[in-house]
């Protein structure tokens, strides 16, 4: 009887190695499947079998971002009745002193309505004889006054820059050419307004738009 009893801490008969084997086997495929299931999806966003995304793991060591509420979501965002457009217009100036060395060529445009500019001249940026008046205006009526919402007045070659309008009315260019010869100025124009008619306020000269008919 004695050399059956079992000591105390003993195991009677000891696993085969083909049992180790598959509980060693059957450890690694459970580390395997917590490893690529949950700790990769969760510490570092590597999610080879989809089930982080499907359970949200994969957000967990992201940091979150930050929801702000915007304090004046009408500065942020704008909406606009007319489409986006793009025009470029080429206007061709006699020497200065000649008539039509001088002229305006506006857009027509909505409060808030938004475009971007950028206009470019040949002429020699040494003889700073070419002036421009960026502005913007309404016309007088029978019951309220003209408006004039000046943007920039320089003697320069070229200009670009942004126009969110202030008022309703037309808005743009006033030129002069003081050199001694022609200059042609190239105008592109983006965003929200619509082309003044030739002839119209705003357009006295009855320039059109490359391609307008």
């Amino acid at each position: 009887m004695a050399d059956k009893q079992e000591t105390e801490g003993q195991t009677a008969q000891p696993p085969s190695k083909r049992t180790l084997g598959l509980m060693v086997g059957g450890a690694l495929v459970v580390a395997t499947i917590v490893a690529v299931g949950f700790i990769l999806p969760a510490e570092y966003q590597i999610d080879l079998t989809g089930f982080g995304k499907l359970t949200g793991l994969n957000k967990l060591g992201t940091p979150q971002p930050e929801v702000i509420e915007a304090a004046a979501p009408a500065s942020a965002m704008h909406f606009y009745e007319t489409p986006y457009r793009t025009d470029t217009i080429t206007i061709a100036m006699p020497k200065g002193g000649s008539q039509g060395a001088e002229l305006e060529y506006k857009v027509r445009m909505k409060a808030g309505d938004s475009i971007v500019y950028s206009w470019t001249t040949d002429a020699d940026p040494k003889m700073e004889a070419f002036y421009f008046d960026f502005h913007g205006e309404t016309p007088a009526t029978a019951t309220e006054k003209a408006k004039v919402v000046e943007y920039r007045q320089l003697t320069d070659v070229k200009s670009n820059g942004a126009l969110t309008a202030p008022i309703d009315g037309v808005h743009g260019w006033y030129f002069l050419n003081d050199n001694d010869g022609p200059v042609t100025v190239k105008l592109n124009i983006s965003g929200f307004y619509t082309l003044v008619p030739p002839g119209d306020y705003g357009n006295e000269t009855g320039i059109k738009a490359d391609g307008q008919p």
